[in-house]
């Protein structure tokens, strides 16, 4: 991967990693330059692309022209429900797998 790609791909990292902070409240452009030390362009660059990804959405702040930006937990949610999915088919192989080596079944209730 080229430098700048790879640049890329860590500063939209750590724009999402400080959204998740604070509980998940997020924060406006310029919070999460200060947090990330990330250009205030790059980062409302970065979070503009995530919004179009889905990962992301902004909010308006009563009487400004600011936004506060929040990670969309219907995209985590998504994430959360393919990995558990995933973690258990691998439970099940390996389950499969010892019955079939062993005989046995490697726990009781299934």
């Amino acid at each position: 991967m080229s430098e700048g790609k790879h640049n890329t791909v860590s500063r939209t990292i750590q724009v999402l990693e400080s959204l998740f902070e604070n509980d998940f409240k997020g924060g406006s452009e310029t919070e999460i330059s200060q947090r990330t030390s990330i250009p205030l362009t790059s980062v409302f660059r970065i979070l503009k692309t995530l919004k179009l990804m889905g990962w992301v959405f902004d909010v308006p702040v009563g009487g400004t022209k600011a936004r506060k930006w929040k990670v969309d937990g219907k995209k985590l949610v998504s994430i959360a429900f393919m990995f558990k999915k995933s973690a258990l088919n691998q439970v099940h192989m390996v389950e499969n797998e010892f019955r079939v080596i062993s005989g046995e079944v490697l726990r009781n209730g299934k």
